[in-house]
């Protein structure tokens, strides 16, 4: 199958209805089927060959939206390449994932004017890169918090088979109106592909500060918000009187959201925050829209295709996610390994260190890399993270182990201060206050910014060295 097919069915069921409004711009699905074809037809006269991989250097638009599909339709390997990554960053992914060409709206030497504002690249590949007999659409470049970049190699089955199964939980309808403001270079499959699919209006939110945001909720009666904790933390502290009463459902993913937002978003807009577990290897795992009140901290129960298991858990229940389940990633593609060799069994391991509660909510507590063994305690240095960053002088923190001879490790911490370095006694007593003695922290260190992933900005957790 070709993903091509979605959006014609749904081109074909909900002609009229608008797929997508971008400011005063809407485009029904008719005309955003008909723009894709056409330039597919445009890019079929350049001798693309099937499963070259073209790497996609657009913002959000519907234009990233249309140049996907139609390089789908000609069943070429989309490599998403964000726009905020530096030129270094690009040109790693360009050698790493061994793109054939690159589609982006500013032209480059040698490039083919494709349309207004959209340039196609060619790099030199003798020979190219295999697809290994797979029905390749999609390779998105990941960084690890910890672990070396890798390449997650998806099928046009295997994203069909994600937006199927994220479905049972999202429940969108053509009914739905999506406000939109994350970045489609690191969320597209589960989220716009399955609105498409699905017969959604997408409404692109491009300013991101409350007023603009919450104007477009209410003039286009959305009923979805998919977004970022920094996302609802700025909605949180709206001061208006601007209700979102259409909103039926409010995701929140990326990472971990805070008790202090979830309950200012919820107290504010009287809905809760829905947490989300989405794993780029597997898709939407889990989603918290049954009890996101009462259980604000935790992603849900897994969803009922999925197999979830913890490996070697303590005494508290906590041990490692594993999950098996539909729309496993096909391969890693730099360097190439196939889904047998990493889950032999079917069985993925996340990393992910997890807990489940009585009644089946899902808790993630930490990852494996990052644990702290303290004297033969672990220690999830998130915890008390959370904990130094409701101290009004800290602006984010990131707490490691450093290598002790005698405990294991002792417990560190990076701090980006908003107040004065005068501030780290208030900060000690703070901790003193809020976490038990063995998770303070030993030292306290001031940095100017944290360790990130130049891909997604998470913050980077390298093994720490001995002192």
């Amino acid at each position: 199958m070709n993903l091509i097919e979605l959006l014609d069915k749904s081109a074909a069921t909900w002609p009229d209805k608008p797929a997508f409004i971008e400011g005063e711009n809407r485009v029904t699905y008719s005309a955003l089927a008909t723009q894709v074809h056409s330039i597919a037809a445009v890019f079929s006269e350049l001798s693309l060959q099937p499963y070259s991989r073209i790497g996609l250097h657009f913002p959000n638009s519907i234009a990233y939206v249309e140049l996907t599909f139609a390089l789908w339709k000609l069943n070429v390997v989309v490599v998403p390449v964000p726009v905020e990554g530096t030129d270094g960053e690009m040109a790693e992914i360009v050698e790493s994932l061994q793109l054939d060409a690159i589609v982006s709206p500013t032209p480059r030497s040698n490039s083919i004017q494709v349309q207004p504002d959209c340039h196609l690249t060619r790099y030199a590949r003798n020979p190219r890169a295999s697809h290994h007999d797979l029905n390749l659409a999609f390779i998105r470049f990941t960084s690890g918090t910890t672990s070396a970049r890798k390449g997650v190699a998806l099928t046009h089955e295997t994203i069909r088979d994600r937006v199927v199964t994220a479905n049972k939980a999202l429940e969108i309808t053509s009914n739905d109106t999506v406000i939109w403001t994350l970045p489609m270079s690191h969320h597209f499959l589960v989220t716009i592909v399955l609105y498409l699919s699905q017969g959604a209006t997408v409404v692109l939110a491009r300013h991101v500060l409350a007023t603009p945001f919450l104007d477009a909720v209410q003039r286009w009666r959305g009923t979805v918000l998919y977004a970022s904790p920094f996302h609802y933390a700025m909605l949180a502290q709206d001061k208006s009187s601007t209700a979102i009463s259409t909103v039926r459902l409010a995701v929140s993913t990326t990472c971990a959201i805070s008790e202090e937002v979830a309950r200012e978003f919820e107290k504010r807009f009287h809905l809760p925050l829905s947490q989300a577990l989405g794993i780029i290897e597997l898709g939407m795992v889990s989603l918290n829209s049954t009890d996101a009140s009462g259980r604000w901290n935790s992603v849900g129960r897994p969803l009922p295709d999925f197999e979830v298991q913890l490996l070697s858990p303590d005494e508290t229940g906590a041990g490692e996610l594993a999950i098996r389940g539909p729309g496993m990633f096909d391969a890693y593609a730099a360097p190439w390994m196939p889904r047998e060799l990493v889950a032999p069994d079917g069985w993925f391991l996340t990393g992910d260190i997890a807990r489940f509660d009585g009644d089946g909510y899902l808790y993630l507590l930490s990852r494996k890399t990052a644990v702290i063994n303290l004297a033969g305690r672990k220690v999830f240095p998130e915890e008390i993270e959370a904990v130094l960053n409701r101290h009004p002088a800290v602006r984010e923190s990131r707490v490691y182990g450093r290598p002790h001879p005698h405990l294991g490790e002792v417990i560190e911490a990076e701090l980006v201060l908003d107040g004065e370095a005068s501030a780290l006694d208030s900060i000690r007593a703070h901790c003193r206050a809020h976490l038990a003695s063995y998770k303070i922290p030993s030292r306290l260190h001031i940095v100017t910014e944290l360790p990130r992933t130049s891909v997604t900005g998470k913050i980077r957790r390298e093994p720490v060295a001995a002192v």
